[in-house]
């Protein structure tokens, strides 16, 4: 067994060549010293304090981010399909023979419910306002279910007996609340119809709260359609995520002249722009994490450049180039690991404080929700941390080769 020992600046350094074990401590114990101390080595100890800082911000900035953004478009995706049919079969505008057509979709494997409607723009009139907006004839258990899940006040029944569903934000606009009269001017040529409000509906979303009329589809057949029996399908199924592979067989069911649509088609521009700001701000994020990492790069030089001569006596007493590389290894992930636990740290408060109290409250009139919501997933902060591992791992390979290169003789007579 052979043993080395040197006194370099009170540090006593125990190197077994025979103990790997041993070899692993002492390369951590010297990573960890090479860092610096406030005191004696405030130089080196501020350089790496902002290496360190700078991730941890990146980290949490990330973490914030990711979740804001998961957080709105889940949000704005539950309340569309709560407020929706998953798919829409529309005619030219509607279908004459649609109940027949649904009794044949019903059957399909993966469709849960179906349900009939037909929709025109209006106008709304109260004792002092005038409001456009839509209004939707309903019948079928699923366009019913979905109305009935988002009742705040009344009852869907006095759809039934001439009544009407608002909106909440409609009705707030037309200060009218439930047992009050409204009057809609619609049809060709317009006519004016009143309606008893019968209860308010709220889906969450603040274009369709504050524009949707809601009454029973045979009373918008007598109304608007001239009696005429015709209306779109709408359909609900199992999996909202399989909506297009059921839509086409759908498809080949329906007339040749119909029209099918999903969702996930309807509102794809929308889910488009929010999946592109999203990349937006990781790739910025992920820049800025990207420049802190190799911060650590200068503090390891700098690190390098300042400890020459400790270089050149662990050199001296037998250390080899790999090791030598290996401790600045080890010290620059060491500085990522920290940033990364202050970040992730940092980050799940923020994300806790947000969901817990709701501090940052949203105009709704343009983002349809009135809180900030946050969502992170596991995997997500896996990937921040693989992320951090990796730009760090990077950044400090540079450094170490230059230690490593060194040569004893040279690092010792360095003043």
């Amino acid at each position: 067994m052979i043993k080395y020992y040197t006194l370099h600046n009170n540090l006593l350094l125990y190197r077994d060549l025979s103990n790997i074990k041993t070899m692993n401590r002492c390369l951590f114990f010297l990573a960890r010293r090479f860092i610096g101390r406030r005191h004696k080595e405030s130089f080196i100890y501020f350089t790496s304090f902002v290496s360190v800082i700078g991730i941890a911000l990146g980290v949490a900035s990330l973490m914030i981010v990711l979740g804001v953004m998961n957080g709105f478009s889940n949000d704005l995706k539950r309340k569309i399909i709560g407020a929706q049919p998953h798919i829409v079969v529309e005619g030219n505008p509607y279908l004459t023979d649609y109940k027949k057509i649904a009794e044949h979709l019903k059957m399909m494997p993966g469709i849960t419910g179906t349900g009939y409607f037909a929709q025109t723009q209006i106008i709304y009139k109260s004792s002092q306002y005038l409001i456009g907006g839509y209004l939707r004839g309903i019948e079928g258990d699923s366009e019913i279910a979905c109305v009935k899940k988002f009742i705040k006040q009344g009852n869907l029944e006095g759809i039934y007996s001439d009544g009407i569903i608002l909106g909440s934000e409609l009705a707030k606009e037309l200060d009218i609340n439930v047992n009050d009269t409204v009057v809609i001017i619609g049809g060709i040529p317009p006519r004016e119809y009143s309606f008893k409000v019968a209860g308010i509906v709220e889906y969450g979303v603040y274009n369709v709260d504050v524009s949707t009329g809601i009454i029973s589809l045979e009373n918008f057949q007598k109304k608007f359609l001239s009696g005429r029996q015709m209306a779109s399908i709408g359909l609900t199924v199992n999996d909202i995520y399989h909506c297009e592979k059921i839509a086409e067989k759908v498809r080949n069911i329906v007339p040749a002249d119909a029209q099918v649509s999903t969702w996930i088609k309807k509102n794809k521009i929308l889910f488009a722009a929010l999946a592109l700001e999203k990349k937006a701000m990781l790739l910025i994020l992920a820049i800025i994490i990207i420049v802190a990492s190799f911060n650590i790069a200068s503090s390891l030089m700098m690190t390098v450049y300042r400890k020459i001569r400790e270089i050149g006596v662990l050199k001296a007493i037998g250390m080899t180039k790999s090791q030598i590389r290996a401790v600045f290894l080890i010290q620059g992930f060491l500085l990522g690991i920290r940033g990364l636990v202050y970040g992730l740290v940092l980050g799940g408060i923020i994300i806790w404080v947000l969901k817990r109290y709701n501090i940052v409250h949203l105009p709704e009139y343009i983002y349809s929700i009135s809180y900030l919501p946050v969502e992170i997933s596991g995997i997500e902060i896996f990937s921040i941390c693989a992320a951090v591992f990796i730009t760090t791992l990077v950044a400090s390979i540079f450094p170490a080769y230059r230690a490593g290169k060194l040569e004893p003789a040279a690092a010792l007579r360095y003043e």
